[in-house]
């Protein structure tokens, strides 16, 4: 869905009952301003230097929280913490 609107990535993760993972902050906005959209989101507030730095980052919150809590939570992954909101 390369090229696909905000909105839409979003209504397509909440069809499919996904987490969608972004580096765009923009995500933040839409899924608590507008709630039909709402669905979990993990975002990623880091520059990483190599793919394992990212894959080890971003298995933090899968370790506290069950992949399910995470679809109802808007998660920011930083380098050695994540902070979470919820959603509903």
């Amino acid at each position: 869905m390369q090229g696909a609107k905000d909105e839409d990535l979003l209504r397509k993760a909440k069809l499919e009952k996904r987490l969608l993972i972004t580096r765009d902050k923009d995500f933040g906005t839409l899924v608590f301003l507008n709630k039909e959209l709402s669905t979990g989101v993990i975002f990623l507030k880091i520059t990483p230097v190599t793919i394992m730095e990212v894959h080890r980052e971003i298995h933090r919150p899968f370790k506290e929280h069950k992949e399910e809590a995470l679809k109802s939570l808007f998660c920011v992954v930083e380098p050695h913490r994540h902070r979470i909101r919820y959603l509903r």
